[in-house]
């Protein structure tokens, strides 16, 4: 289902839960739930066919190609999340056939992924974070599919800078966030209930 949200901060945007159970969003501080077998667009829909489970807001004012924008949002993975393999994506750029950028947790490892399937370019920078407490991360892109720049900070740390380089594929018209909880499984694997927090989550013209 599509959950309606009011406006964030630079940005319109829903929620696809599998039901209103699996998100709360209170004092500003937005929760995702994912459980075994939450296909969001039901049990015939493409998450469903392809066993990909997830609570994820999806935002629908989206990036130019061209254009630079800021991004920012606190996290929270709690001290009890049960590890899991495979990965769990927490927060995406999407350029509309898959995700040019992605962070990556999977059993106690988070890194951000920059993601380019037409050129075979796939690099994945090792980031600290600690459970049970807020981490802080901010991102600079200019998408572009040769002109691209990247820049990364986690907890006040620059942990990756990049430019120049072919950020997107070239038939890209623009780029969305999604933001939440998603992981794509398998056929008979069964994961454990995983929940993580947001709050701050802003964009931002450069």
């Amino acid at each position: 289902m599509k959950i309606i949200c009011p406006d964030g901060d630079g940005y319109s945007y829903y929620v696809q839960a599998v039901d209103e159970t699996r998100y709360a969003r209170v004092n500003g501080v937005e929760t995702f739930l994912v459980k075994a077998g939450d296909y969001w667009n039901g049990p015939d829909g493409s998450d469903a066919q392809n066993y990909r489970e997830r609570c994820e807001a999806r935002v629908t004012t989206e990036d130019a190609v061209g254009s630079t924008w800021r991004y920012a949002f606190h996290l929270k993975i709690p001290e009890n999340y049960p590890e899991f393999s495979p990965k769990q994506t927490l927060g995406q750029w999407h350029n509309g056939s898959y995700d040019s950028v992605f962070n990556r947790y999977e059993e106690g490892v988070f890194t951000i992924c920059l993601n380019n399937k037409e050129t075979g370019v796939f690099d994945e920078t090792e980031v600290t974070v600690t459970k049970g407490v807020w981490n802080t991360f901010s991102y600079t892109f200019t998408w572009h599919p040769t002109a691209g720049a990247v820049a990364a900070s986690v907890n006040g740390r620059t942990v990756l800078r990049r430019s120049g380089f072919a950020l997107l594929p070239a038939a890209t018209t623009s780029v969305y966030f999604k933001y939440g909880i998603y992981r794509n499984m398998a056929a008979g694997l069964v994961g454990p209930d995983q929940q993580v927090s947001y709050r701050r989550v802003s964009r931002a013209a450069v």
